[in-house]
């Protein structure tokens, strides 16, 4: 088809995508019901009535999360319900930059409300997520919508979900601003010299994680939202022919 519209008002997250199948038919992957409209190259208007799917199921935790102990994280933490690292009390949380892995089991019955696919929908990750179900790879989420299609690797009864969640590096940089100086530097944040013990393969002395050749954040300056901050739901979704 040349274009897809929808006939009704577009919400603030895709309802709908493009595919073909084996042979280069046109498929229309529908994750809510309704009617679809689009154009032919040739210029020919058609309509596609989607039905009632099965509710969407939430993944709703809790969550075992492991932040890096060497990357100033405190272990594994057992969060009830997503948030947001940067408004946790703890500093090796609201301060920790890199990977944190999150694992969580949840129970599937197709039997009940059967669909052709399944999408897990992340909801907001801050800022990518690798996610592996029942021990799959199922590749990188990196922008919104966090969509991934896990109808391959779902299956009935108890499901492993592990994800793991990489965010910016400047929540650890402000947190660094917490600690000692360990660089003789210019007023304006710039490196006079590199650290001897730099050339020295040695970490801080003063326990910070972080080395730039110029400071760009301080302490006072507000952190950013980070980690899976969700709702993770299971969208069902049918493939339907563009005829």
């Amino acid at each position: 088809p040349e274009s897809v519209t929808l006939a009704a008002p577009v919400p603030e997250r895709p309802v709908a995508g493009l595919a073909a199948d084996g042979d280069g038919t046109p498929l229309l992957l529908a994750w809510q019901a309704g009617r679809f409209a689009w154009r032919t190259a040739g210029g020919k208007e058609r309509t596609l009535d989607v039905p009632p799917l099965p509710p969407a199921r939430e993944i709703a935790g809790p969550w075992t999360i492991r932040f890096d102990p060497a990357a100033g994280g405190p272990g594994d933490v057992t969060f009830p319900q997503l948030e947001d690292w940067a408004q946790r009390a703890e500093d090796g949380i609201r301060f920790y930059s890199g990977t944190a892995l999150y694992q969580t089991t949840f129970k599937f019955d197709n039997e009940s409300s059967p669909a052709a696919r399944w999408l897990l929908d992340l909801g907001r990750v801050e800022v990518m997520a690798e996610v592996t179900l029942n021990g799959k790879d199922l590749g990188i989420a990196w922008k919104p919508p966090y969509r991934i299609d896990v109808s391959h690797a779902l299956r009935a009864g108890d499901n492993k979900l592990e994800l793991k969640v990489v965010n910016l590096w400047i929540n650890r940089q402000i947190g660094d601003e917490f600690l000692p100086e360990d660089s003789d530097r210019n007023p304006n944040g710039t490196l006079r010299s590199w650290p001897d013990w730099v050339g020295q393969g040695k970490p801080s002395p003063a326990g910070r994680f972080t080395l730039t050749s110029w400071r760009l954040w301080k302490k006072t300056d507000p952190l950013r939202p980070s980690g899976l901050l969700g709702p993770v739901r299971l969208c069902p979704v049918v493939a339907m022919p563009l005829r």
